[in-house]
């Protein structure tokens, strides 16, 4: 280990998926001490929403990595190609980030109006597809790029909180860690709730650790279905499983991200303390 710090390590590169035809931009923040000229390796937290969530997980990882409250880990941010408008990004988590296709609501036009979008813009039910880019082309490209070990983790908010759900039932061996925050739990009818009842039906043990929030403002579509949720996983006592839960008092369905951001990286990735 280089005995200068260098703090404040980031890049960002282009991913073009060859199995969905979208291209991803990543943002990747890298831990002090990172040097292509060791052999330490590091686990990896992969963020959804990383146009809004990464410069605030890069300046909090930043400011606890000071006092070397954090272990480290890199860090990566999965966008959509976007800056002058938020049309890709709204359409493109829509469609990446929904289990299942849900018809009904992509015609909502609640939804289409509020996010300024013209009619037949959102399509759902792209989350399986997603999952298989995340698994065959962004993370091997992620660990032979970078030196990573085999401790991955995903967060995401919103939709990001459905997917990441989604993961943890579906793809129980991929991921290590969940930041499950303000998460879409009200999809089709509350399916991740049957998800979960046939997950049990099959296992006995969740060996992994999870975060989950969200803002107390949320409102009654949100905070009891996240609620429930989470008891639903207390209560079947699966084996190995860490679960930590939080309400953040006086805080939106957007207000919250900065905080359920640092929170998820505190309680996940924590420095272990000799």
């Amino acid at each position: 280990t280089s005995s200068i710090i260098t703090i404040n390590q980031k890049q960002e590169l282009n991913l073009e998926s060859k199995i969905n035809g979208t291209t991803y931009h990543l943002y990747i923040s890298l831990p002090q001490h990172y040097s292509s000229k060791d052999t330490t390796r590091y686990p990896v937290l992969y963020m959804l929403d990383g146009g809004w969530c990464f410069p605030i997980a890069h300046a909090a990882r930043t400011a606890v990595d000071a006092i070397g409250g954090l272990e480290n880990i890199i860090i990566v941010g999965i966008e959509y190609e976007w800056e002058q408008s938020l049309t890709p990004f709204f359409t493109g988590r829509w469609k990446d980030f929904t289990p299942s296709k849900d018809a009904k609501v992509d015609e909502n036009p609640y939804f289409r109006e509020s996010l300024g979008l013209p009619e037949g813009s959102l399509s759902s039910g792209g989350g399986p597809v997603f999952l298989n880019v995340i698994r065959k082309e962004i993370i091997p490209f992620i660990e032979k790029e970078y030196k990573t070990n085999s401790d991955r983790g995903i967060s995401g908010h919103s939709f990001g909180g459905l997917f990441a759900g989604y993961c943890l039932l579906s793809a129980p061996d991929l991921f290590d860690r969940y930041g499950i925050n303000s998460p879409s739990f009200w999809w089709n009818n509350e399916e991740m709730f049957n998800m979960e009842k046939t997950f049990s039906e099959h296992h006995q043990s969740l060996p992994v650790q999870i975060f989950m929030s969200c803002g107390s403002l949320e409102g009654k579509l949100m905070v009891p279905v996240m609620t429930a949720f989470s008891d639903s996983l207390r209560i079947r006592n699966y084996k190995g499983l860490n679960l930590t839960t939080h309400i953040f008092e006086d805080e939106t369905h957007h207000s919250v991200i900065p905080a359920m951001i640092s929170r998820t990286l505190t309680v996940l990735y924590s420095a272990k303390k000799e």
